[in-house]
């Protein structure tokens, strides 16, 4: 039998007593940790861990109570600092449609550092919590966004000097709304004391004078589109100069491009069409009649004229050159009937004639020169609102036992009377007995006359109604 003894040497070199001693260090640290972890846990509970920011302030080591005085303050401080190209900008939050939540930002700033075993003395920046109306805030970056944006101009074509001639596009500037948004937004959670910046970003013009080229051989080929307009034995035909003349051009935009087209321009048509009618019309000649103390007499017989159908004219040649397709046309033209002029003159070189003098209140019948019959009357009452009007006027109607009814002049005329004798002079004025009067003449027509008409005695009103012809001359006057 072999015996061997072990080597002490030996044995401590093959681990047997230096594993006990490794995890009795480690358990120390381990317990060291777990030891500093529950004081510093107990030292910091309702302390914000160290080094936590919020609110652009470091708050680590405040009490909960400090921490939220520091973020209430920041937050109602808090003022949007902005410059786009020069334009400057200082709004508040509620500017912005936004309010901060101090209570929710406190949370997280309290959670923060505390997931680990040991401190975390440094952290990220605690974002500031808010709610936000966004159509607000998408109003001010729209603000924001036409004050400082410029809008790009597209190139285009002109008519003129009997060339077409391009107009150079013009590069504009935009602001980008949604990036402004996002800018506020990040400034709104990690607000600092400088001013953000924000460049706009250039724009080009949708159409641009080097993509032209096809719109120009377009027009040219539409310009020399052949036209004749003929009416009876006369012709015109328009030129590649009157036809350019007529063009304008839109633009077409898809969803990937943009270009100019083309089109007639309906009011320079129109002139071009009327400088021909200017030339075909036939003004008509108005018939001229004078009624003089009720008797007619034409003065100058009328006649038609001539008007040239512009609008069908229009619309057959527009088509004819948009499309590009040659074009005779036949103009047509529509009678215009005259129209007949009345002149209505009273003259007391008549001979016969009826003068009323409303201030007196008396009537006078006149022939040959001489007064055959006078008669006191009533006029319209003057004080009540109800004159009657003065000027020189004749009879345009005789009729015999009728009603006059008042209403059809207003509210305020309300009568309907019988009577035997209605001579008509102006419009609703004229001359009738009355018969509801016991008086004629004096001074209490003022108040007490009629609504208007000159009141008769039924002896006087019959003498004039068979002694006036229609058209005799009556002359009122005070």
């Amino acid at each position: 039998m072999v015996s061997r003894r072990l080597n002490p040497e030996r044995h401590g070199s093959d681990g047997f007593t230096t594993i006990p001693r490794v995890v009795g260090i480690a358990a120390l640290v381990i317990a060291s940790a777990i030891s500093f972890h529950l004081a510093l846990s107990s030292w910091y509970d309702g302390r914000i861990m160290p080094g936590v920011v919020a609110a652009g302030q470091n708050i680590g080591g405040l009490t909960l109570a400090e921490a939220r005085d520091v973020v209430r303050k920041q937050s109602a401080a808090y003022q949007l600092r902005l410059t786009v190209t020069g334009q400057k900008y200082q709004v508040s939050a509620a500017e912005l449609g936004v309010k901060f939540d101090p209570d929710m930002t406190l949370s997280q700033a309290y959670a923060a550092g505390r997931s680990g075993w040991l401190p975390a003395f440094h952290t990220d920046p605690v974002p500031l919590a808010y709610h936000v109306d966004r159509r607000i805030l998408s109003s001010f970056a729209a603000s924001v966004s036409s004050q400082v944006g410029v809008q790009p101009v597209d190139a285009s074509l002109v008519f003129k000097d009997g060339q077409l001639q391009t107009v150079p596009d013009k590069s504009g500037v935009t602001v980008d709304k949604l990036a402004l948004q996002r800018l506020i937004e990040r400034d709104l959670q990690f607000p600092t004391d400088t001013t953000l910046r924000l460049t706009p970003r250039p724009q080009l013009a949708d159409i641009q004078a080097g993509a032209l080229a096809p719109t120009i051989s377009a027009a040219k080929q539409l310009m020399a589109t052949p036209i004749v307009l003929s009416y009876q034995d006369q012709t015109f035909t328009p030129t590649t100069n009157d036809i350019g003349q007529w063009l304008a051009f839109e633009k077409k935009q898809d969803e990937t491009s943009a270009k100019l087209v083309p089109k007639i321009d309906s009011g320079k048509l129109k002139s071009y069409v009327q400088q021909i009618a200017n030339k075909l019309d036939v003004a008509p000649v108005a018939k001229k009649v004078t009624v003089e103390n009720g008797v007619s007499k034409v003065t100058q017989e009328g006649a038609d004229g001539l008007a040239v159908d512009q609008d069908p004219a229009v619309a057959a040649v527009a088509e004819a050159v948009i499309q590009n397709k040659p074009l005779t046309y036949a103009i047509t033209a529509h009678s215009v009937g005259f129209k007949t002029i009345s002149t209505t003159v009273v003259t007391l070189d008549y001979g016969r004639y009826i003068e009323i003098n409303l201030s007196r209140q008396h009537l006078w019948v006149w022939q040959d020169h001489n007064v055959i019959y006078e008669s006191p009357v009533t006029s319209g009452a003057t004080g009540a609102g109800f004159p009657t009007v003065t000027g020189l006027f004749s009879i345009y109607y005789k009729t015999t036992n009728t009603h006059l009814v008042g209403y059809q002049y207003g509210p305020r005329y309300n009568y309907d009377v019988a009577v035997k004798y209605w001579m008509p002079f102006y419009q609703g004025f004229g001359l009738h007995d009355a018969s509801w009067r016991s008086s004629f003449g004096g001074s209490d027509y003022y108040y007490g006359g009629s609504h208007g008409c000159v009141n008769l005695p039924d002896v006087t009103a019959a003498f004039i109604y068979n002694w006036a012809d229609i058209g005799t001359p009556v002359w009122v006057h005070q």
